[in-house]
């Protein structure tokens, strides 16, 4: 809008230094059309220079699959494997069915905790990679496909962050 005030003065200024424009015949019947032809010029530019910028780069990832391919995940669940192992060695052991049950319950607790300990660390070490990743690759946003109505294939980058993932750990 500036500029084009700018412009306006400036025609304005020119028109008015010139003897046969400042109110001849001229200026009367001509002086619409070139305001005219002067605005559209104006906003073309104007428009032209706001449109400079791309549209964002768009990505998603499947986190249970990143999670799945994940090395920290997999030890841990492989040593959670043989913890649930061994508490069941000893819940077999075991023959009070009062105190069994008991020593489940306490067990089944130790384990949650421990599982939802561990995934929250993993999780939040894997948002961090997206980071790196996404600024990197240089991603303006990058989704979590299990809060996504829909995502083109095209957009799906977990496979690639999955190689990233295991590139950076060496």
């Amino acid at each position: 809008f500036r500029i084009q005030q700018y412009y306006r003065t400036v025609f304005t200024k020119l028109v008015n230094s010139i003897p046969i424009l400042n109110g001849g015949v001229f200026m009367k019947k001509y002086i619409l059309p070139i305001l005219l032809v002067t605005f559209i010029v104006v906003a073309v530019v104007v428009g032209t220079a706001a449109d400079t910028k791309t549209s964002p780069k768009l990505a998603y990832i499947d986190p249970n699959k990143i999670l799945q391919n994940y090395d920290k995940w997999i030890t841990f669940q492989k040593q959670m494997e043989d913890e649930i192992s061994k508490y069941q060695t000893e819940l077999d052991k075991i023959k009070d069915q009062t105190q069994k049950q008991q020593k489940y319950y306490e067990y089944q607790q130790t384990i949650n905790t421990k599982i939802a300990q561990t995934q929250a660390q993993i999780e939040s070490e894997i948002l961090q990679k997206v980071k790196e990743y996404a600024e990197v690759m240089g991603y303006d946003f990058v989704f979590n496909s299990t809060t996504m109505a829909y995502g083109a294939s095209s957009y799906n980058i977990t496979d690639a962050f999955i190689q990233y993932l295991k590139k950076a750990k060496k």
